[in-house]
């Protein structure tokens, strides 16, 4: 031990040095080694400094020394609860490409914490958790009949799995040791049957929804319905988006509405897509134009990022309960589409454009979807394909119970039913913006009193 002198900025202070010989055998297994092991006491820790000198001593007899930064290593390894590291995990983690995973994940993966995995596994140290208590807490994760239970549990599941990976992979020095050895999450997970399957409604029912609908908001059942817009894109589309005047009317895909938790309380972000695939642009058909037009006209402000659906109490973006609210409500005019989910309107506009003749390559292009499969890496979409895609739609949704003639006019019956919630002024105004022929079409309508 040798009493040395030290200076912090101004002030000289005093201390104990220790060290020892690296022990000869120990090169063999750790050749990069000092010559010297050292460590720094206060004065008043003579005692200690003493005591740490005698372990090291005996460690060497022994035989059973370890490089001290090692089994500090080993010692703050052994202390990481799963709370910390589990936590830790969820703040910081990246997706593969090196982007931070969304704030709505990153709310979705603290309530798992919360709720599932930190009240069984919070206070014990990560390295302590073996496979078995994992198919115990597996075994008693609430499931209630019916299979109410068996998709939470799997999403949970990937998550502590995904956790313990990267807990048996992500190095914690130089020498690469990792937190475990194993990851002990090795149950065969396998995904649950849909409880029930996905409800296609036909095109006479989606105009029964439209038309039941509050008018602000029905315009939303022909985004998801037809163009295949997912909720979050139809919340989050803007007044740019829409681009009718042209060869090609389409819908820009480019953000999504997303609900994340800001000091307590959900408040709504218009953030990225659910993939990069999803940003797309969308054909619409003719039957939709003038009823998209309508809707711009009626319910949303003149500059370019105004939103085409806004609350009515606040004039901010809407909530996604506040769509299912009316849409729950909607479907009682509709009886064969009872428990119908929202979301199903995707599945609807997607099953109704493969049955309107649309290639693969079509519908990926329409949902956004990126599918690694050999059917999907022969199939591409085409223009030709796409206007036929866009005609057959066009004629389910001009026949029967959907007003239209022969050369394509608007959805004339939904245009009137929205008409009909407006002021006297706004009729006016709604009236002057109509193309001629949809105008007269709607006055006598009006006349005959439908």
């Amino acid at each position: 031990m040798i009493e040395k002198n030290g200076k912090r900025g101004d002030r000289t202070y005093h201390y104990i040095e220790c060290s020892y010989p690296t022990p000869l055998w120990a090169f063999e297994k750790w050749p990069n080694l000092p010559r010297r092991q050292y460590k720094t006491f206060s004065l008043e820790r003579e005692t200690d400094a003493e005591a740490w000198l005698n372990k090291e001593q005996k460690l060497i007899d022994n035989e059973t020394w370890t490089p001290p930064r090692i089994r500090e290593t080993r010692e703050r390894r052994d202390a990481i609860s799963f709370s910390e590291y589990a936590t830790a995990y969820v703040e910081n983690h990246h997706k593969r490409n090196g982007d931070p995973i969304a704030d709505t994940t990153k709310d979705k993966y603290r309530e798992y914490l919360r709720l599932y995995l930190i009240p069984v596994f919070g206070d014990k140290a990560v390295i302590a958790i073996t496979r078995d208590d994992i198919q115990r807490w597996y075994d008693a994760f609430p499931v209630r009949k019916g299979g109410y239970g068996y998709s939470a549990r799997r999403h949970v599941y990937e998550l502590l799995s995904a956790i313990f990976a990267e807990a048996a992979t992500k190095p914690l020095n130089q020498e690469g040791d990792t937190l475990i050895k194993v990851n002990p999450c090795s149950i065969a997970v396998y995904r649950p049957q849909r409880r029930k399957e996905p409800t296609v409604a036909e095109p006479e029912e989606l105009t029964a929804l439209y038309n039941a609908m509050p008018a602000w908001l029905r315009l939303s059942v022909y985004l998801c319905g037809v163009l295949g817009l997912r909720e979050g894109e139809c919340l989050a589309l803007q007044r740019s988006d829409i681009e009718l005047d042209t060869d090609r009317p389409v819908v820009h895909v480019r953000r999504s509405a997303k609900e994340i938790m800001k000091d307590g309380h959900r408040v709504i972000v218009l953030g990225n897509t659910k993939t990069a695939s999803s940003v797309r642009d969308v054909d619409v058909p003719r039957f939709l134009i003038e009823v998209i037009r309508l809707h711009l006209e009626v319910f949303v402000t003149e500059e370019p990022d105004a939103l085409l659906f806004t609350s009515p109490k606040n004039g901010g973006p809407v909530k996604q309960q506040t769509v299912r609210n009316a849409w729950y409500r909607a479907l009682k005019q509709v009886l064969r589409l009872e428990g119908m989910r929202f979301y199903d309107l995707r599945h609807t506009a997607l099953s109704k454009a493969v049955e309107a003749g649309a290639s693969l390559g079509t519908v990926k292009n329409m949902a956004g979807h990126t599918i690694d499969t050999t059917a999907f890496n022969y199939q591409h979409e085409s223009k030709a394909n796409r206007n036929l895609t866009l005609k057959h739609i066009d004629e389910a949704f001009s026949s029967g119970s959907v007003s239209a003639d022969a050369d394509g006019s608007p959805q004339v019956e939904s245009i009137l039913s929205l008409f009909k919630t407006l002021s006297a002024d706004k009729q006016k105004q709604v009236m002057d913006s109509l193309p001629p022929d949809v105008l007269a079409q709607v006055i006598t309508s009006t006349l005959r009193g439908e």
